[in-house]
């Protein structure tokens, strides 16, 4: 995984085990939605949010338990990869990949390092705490919809590279282009600051990244290399504002506006070369500061930081050396030029001043929105605002069509309109929720009339004469073959399923159909009502809260 990847779509430790392991057992998936879907889950970062996140986004079986390594050795059916609890040698816990698994020998992908090392037993067991998670894929094991998230995350990422490296590619391409033009060596030097300010603004790109994100496993990388090197401990001192404005913003502003102001003028243009090269002397002595600071003070190292001080330095030896304070007599430097110059600079520091703040809001909103959905998908909160739904009265008992088994706990009532766009959308999550919980039943209620005129009756007639062979193998490929075609076109859907006079027999099926919806007032399709026990006497169906989702389901109906 490459470095940029990392910056951009950064993943803690629990998603980066999960990612891991699905990658040894060779199933399809996309960090984007892995992320998504553990993050949402009410009992993040845990491993039944691993658990349940790979049996119904992944459809691969897993199941917790409390062993001691020689009861693995023994269990000959626990084959590797599985997921263990370890101890980080960071601090706390973390679930780790467990790749090679034998008497002599365990190898262990550290999420943290995002590397795999070999363990003798006795550093093993050391690290162990005692639980894994058993792990087994099946050849249908694939996420869901993995195509179009595929194509979604492709997109996104040729996007995010693009923005990023558009202008360090510019860069490169401008500095080669005046060295091939330029049969001279008096290029190297512009060539050599400009290249200077294009590292001094990636580097100071990635101080302000740490502003916004300073939990960036990638940032951590750098920022925690050893242990006099903490980023975090520097960055976040008194010592890291000037009169209100980071280092960071400022770093940023000097090195991007003198790159921007060489690119828009020309590398070799002797006015901007003096007026940086003056800029740069002006800068100097922050040098002495910064590493003052870090070095008797704060005791700590930031890396980036150094990296900064070093191109300072090594900017001012260009310049030197390059002769570029004496290109020009002050005198002939107009005031047009260092108004340009004093622009771009401004303008830099402006749009710094407005991104971080908006990127911090953007960051805290995802956030909130991501603690919403947990909290949405707790299992308590769900059921208190069930209970407060409309209920049904009168229970659908015999109508439509069934699937599934009769006497199970859940059941899931579907009333629908064999041409509604989004009955058709929710049916193939209902299909996936069924397979996932084999205590589910679902019942399918059509809002169609027996009026002849009424174009619902003719495809709902025919899903209910189907279903009258009692063949659920048909009746399922049947409302498939409908509901998922593209185009509703009813006779070439009758074509493929011929009928012996059947559909005229639908009629009273359909009416009572008619009469319950109307009875229980059915304002929209599809409306979903729930029984979360059907054993209880009395059992009751509520309408699914508008806040939820057919798809939220599959955090609420276990077995």
């Amino acid at each position: 995984m490459s470095f940029l990847t990392r910056l951009l779509q950064p993943m803690q430790p629990c998603e980066t085990a999960a990612a891991y392991l699905l990658t040894c057992l060779n199933v399809p998936f996309t960090r984007t939605h892995l992320q998504k879907e553990l993050e949402e889950h009410p009992d993040y970062p845990s491993l039944a949010a691993i658990a349940d996140v790979l049996g119904i986004s992944y459809n691969v079986a897993s199941g917790a338990l409390n062993m001691q390594r020689e009861q693995i050795l023994a269990q000959t059916e626990i084959r590797t990869p599985f997921m263990a609890h370890i101890k980080s040698p960071r601090g706390g816990t973390v679930f780790s990949v467990v790749t090679r698994f034998s008497a002599n020998a365990i190898g262990l992908y550290d999420p943290g390092s995002q590397k795999t090392e070999t363990l003798s037993p006795e550093a093993f067991d050391a690290l162990y705490l005692g639980t894994i998670l058993a792990v087994e894929a099946e050849k249908s094991s694939i996420e869901k919809e993995y195509a179009k998230h595929q194509q979604e995350e492709k997109q996104k990422n040729r996007l995010s590279h693009l923005l990023l490296l558009s202008l360090p590619v510019l860069t490169l391409a401008i500095c080669l282009l005046a060295v091939i033009t330029t049969r001279s060596y008096a290029v190297i030097a512009p060539v050599v600051f400009t290249l200077i300010a294009l590292s001094g603004t990636v580097v100071s790109t990635l101080l302000l990244w740490f502003e916004v994100d300073q939990y960036n496993p990638a940032l951590k990388q750098i920022c925690q290399a050893g242990k006099k090197v903490n980023c975090s401990a520097v960055l976040n001192s008194r010592a890291s504002t000037l009169f209100g404005l980071s280092w960071s913003s400022i770093g940023f502003t000097y090195f991007a506006g003198m790159l921007i102001l060489l690119l828009v003028t020309g590398i070799r243009n002797p006015v901007s070369l003096e007026l940086l090269s003056w800029i740069n002397m002006l800068a100097l002595p922050y040098i002495g500061f910064s590493i003052y600071y870090q070095w008797k003070i704060a005791r700590q190292w930031c890396l980036l930081c150094l990296l900064i001080q070093g191109l300072l330095l090594l900017q001012f030896v260009t310049a030197l050396s390059g002769s570029f304070h004496g290109l020009l007599p002050l005198s002939e430097i107009s005031g047009a030029a260092a108004f340009s110059t004093a622009a771009i600079f401004g303008t830099v520091f402006i749009a710094i001043q407005l991104l971080i703040p908006a990127l911090k809001k953007a960051k805290a909103l995802r956030k909130k929105t991501t603690e919403l959905q947990r909290l949405k998908h707790n299992p308590q909160i769900f059921e208190a605002l069930l209970a407060k739904q409309k209920s049904i009265e009168m229970p659908a008992t015999d109508l439509g069509i069934t699937l599934g088994n009769a006497k199970a706990r859940f059941k899931l009532v579907k009333v629908c309109n064999p041409y509604c766009g989004p009955c058709a959308k929710a049916h193939p999550v209902m299909e996936a929720l069924a397979e996932n919980n084999e205590d589910l039943c679902l019942q399918v209620v059509f809002t169609a009339t027996e009026d002849e005129k009424d174009i619902k009756k003719a495809p709902v007639s025919h899903l209910l004469a189907v279903d009258s062979k009692n063949d659920q193998l048909l009746t399922k490929k049947a409302l498939d073959d409908w509901y998922n075609a593209p185009v509703k076109d009813y006779a070439a859907f009758a074509a493929n399923y011929p009928l012996n006079g059947e559909l005229k027999m639908q009629d009273r099926k359909i009416k009572a159909m008619r009469e319950w919806c109307d009875a229980v007032q059915v304002a929209f399709t599809p409306t979903f009502f729930l029984c979360v026990n059907t054993a209880e006497e009395n059992a009751k169906f509520y309408q699914l809260p508008e806040l939820y989702t057919v798809a939220d389901l599959n955090y609420f109906l276990a077995v």
